[in-house]
């Protein structure tokens, strides 16, 4: 089941094209980036919770240079990385209330498909940074020591993953 998650992830629909085009616009106004950048930033930005198709974002990428809001160079081997220009800024400014929906929509997405952890899991986790943070910084532990940690530490990920 896990290898048609992704796909599933895809399909779903989080935007409307006129929403998923502001936040393009939106992400190249922060970052010039290629079309595969954008892609892998929409995902990044939504915790895996929706991945854009390169169907998508590629027709909307095209419609914004030929708006005349976003410009393309060529770059790195052939690829085409896009940038705001003045008037796609202008546009951007007037909708910003139109973007935070969007980021909105983006937040409720993640937090359903990755409600935080219970609070004694929180509690665990803080408890074992707080005392590898302890023993490197109090007591200065030997490489072997270090060594050690790092073994038992793996050792407990295997035991987890394993569950």
């Amino acid at each position: 089941m896990k290898t048609s998650e992704p796909a599933a992830r895809r399909k779903s629909k989080l935007f409307t094209r006129q929403e998923l085009t502001l936040f393009v616009l939106h992400l190249i106004q922060i970052n010039p980036a290629h079309g595969y950048e954008i892609i892998k930033t929409i995902e990044g930005y939504s915790m895996g919770a929706y991945i854009p198709s390169p169907g998508v974002i590629y027709p909307i990428l095209s419609l914004i240079v030929e708006e005349g809001y976003a410009s393309v160079a060529e770059i790195d081997g052939g690829k085409k990385q896009f940038s705001m220009t003045p008037a796609g800024s202008e546009y951007l400014a007037a909708r910003r209330k139109e973007i935070r929906v969007v980021e909105e929509k983006i937040k409720t997405r993640v937090m359903k498909n990755n409600p935080p952890p219970r609070s004694d899991v929180i509690y665990a986790i803080e408890n074992l940074k707080i005392t590898l943070r302890t023993k490197k910084y109090n007591e200065n532990p030997s490489d072997e020591k270090l060594a050690k940690i790092i073994n038992i530490i793996n050792e407990a990920t295997d035991k987890i993953n394993k569950l």
